[in-house]
């Protein structure tokens, strides 16, 4: 074990994404960025639609995450039990544990779909704000409305597409 390292784990409703030793993890919360380091101050927060960096001795893993939470537990032998390889990491005392509704690994990421996702998202997103355009709407005119909110969704559809093709261009292999 690595001097400064400390356990972290990655988990979906489908399946545990990661499970092993880092020296850091750089994410977004709704308060805006954060860097856990080893010892880090305990906490709970949301995590926002981001990429997620997590340093490893041998290398970096990168995720699109798209929301979810992330607690920091310091309290002692807090990594205990979290394997990796062969078994479990003995002595570590920070863990963080991150929890997404969605999440990908960069070498998992279908760059392919996520262009059709982009430019499906973008032709929406043009369409729905030449139609406001055209009906003399604006934002401010009437918020909540079906016209609104198609907006938003496709916007929120661009962003997780882009957040994709940007974690996939971050491949090792």
């Amino acid at each position: 074990m690595a001097v400064g390292s400390f356990g972290v784990e990655v988990v979906t409703p489908e399946r545990s994404l990661l499970s092993g030793e880092a020296t850091s993890v750089v994410l977004r919360t709704s308060t805006g960025w954060l860097t856990v380091l080893d010892g880090h101050t305990p906490l709970i927060g949301e995590v926002v639609p981001c990429e997620v960096r997590v340093e490893q001795e041998n290398g970096v893993v990168h995720l699109a995450v798209h929301g979810g939470f992330v607690e920091v537990n310091t309290s002692p032998g807090a990594a205990e039990g979290l394997s990796e390889g062969d078994g479990p990491l003995p002595g570590l005392s920070t863990k963080v544990t991150l929890l997404a509704g969605i999440a990908e690994l960069a070498d998992e990421v279908d760059a392919e779909r996520a262009e059709r996702a982009k430019a499906e998202a973008q032709a929406r997103l043009s369409e729905r704000t030449a139609a406001a355009h055209r009906s003399g709407a604006t934002d401010a005119d009437a918020p909540g409305t079906s016209e609104d909110l198609e907006v938003r969704a496709a916007t929120e559809e661009l962003e997780r597409a882009e957040l994709r093709l940007s974690v996939s261009s971050t491949r090792t292999g």
